[in-house]
């Protein structure tokens, strides 16, 4: 999946990242499955979670949907 997906395309940084990789994946055609995992309580530190990092992801999804209606989703030329 990952040599299909232009990833210099990739707009998206941090937590909506992940969200972009998926939407594009399915666009492409791709089965999405979901794999389990544990996470740890944080013992050290403060979370990076802010309003900019929330924002990208909030307008992001939206952002995506719009290009998925009126835009193209292609594979990377090899």
């Amino acid at each position: 999946m990952l040599q299909t997906i232009d990833l210099d395309g990739v707009e998206f940084k941090g937590y909506a990242f992940q969200i972009e990789m998926k939407f594009t994946a399915y666009k492409l055609g791709f089965i999405i499955k979901e794999v389990p995992i544990i996470f740890v309580n944080r013992v050290l530190g403060t979370s990076k979670m802010n309003t900019s990092i929330f924002g990208e992801a909030f307008f992001g999804v939206i952002k995506l949907k719009m290009r998925s209606i009126f835009g193209r989703f292609n594979r990377k030329d090899n």
